[in-house]
């Protein structure tokens, strides 16, 4: 299971209020290194969209971290834990092909297959066909602009 699958999974399990409360905490700030998501953002938010958001804002990793914590603030432990579980689990299996420091766009790119190399105008070119490289270069060919 991915984890988009996983996340989704422990907020399905979350009644209406304690969703609420979820999308509150995540407005809040969590970790260090996690700046908080505007409410505006969250406010009409399915546990879908919520995912993606977390996603978009954190990356895989940190937005797992994120819930993780959250839950355990909600006095979920038990949730949170089967959360961890399953995300180690997860990386023990399937071992990851993207870097740490690979932000969530880049990261969106590799899922695509795509690959070449991000220059300081936010242009990725190339042709290659496998994935490899950290940081700012991705996978992909012709011409993608990250905003």
């Amino acid at each position: 299971m991915n984890v988009p699958e996983l996340l989704l999974g422990a907020l399905e399990d979350l009644v209406d209020e304690d969703f609420k409360k979820f999308k509150w905490f995540l407005t809040l700030n969590i970790l260090d290194s996690c700046a908080p998501i505007p409410k505006c953002r969250l406010e009409k938010a399915s546990q879908f969209e919520t995912v993606s958001k977390m996603i978009e804002n954190y990356g895989e990793e940190l937005a797992v971290d994120v819930t993780v914590q959250i839950l355990t603030k909600m006095r979920m432990n038990s949730a949170a834990e089967e959360l961890k579980k399953a995300h180690t689990a997860r990386k023990t299996s399937a071992p990851s092909t993207s870097s740490p420091a690979v932000t969530p766009a880049i990261a969106m790119l590799e899922m695509l297959g795509r690959i070449g190399t991000l220059d300081s105008s936010n242009k990725i070119s190339g042709s290659q066909n496998t994935i490899k490289g950290s940081g700012n270069k991705v996978t992909g060919s012709g011409n993608i602009v990250i905003n």
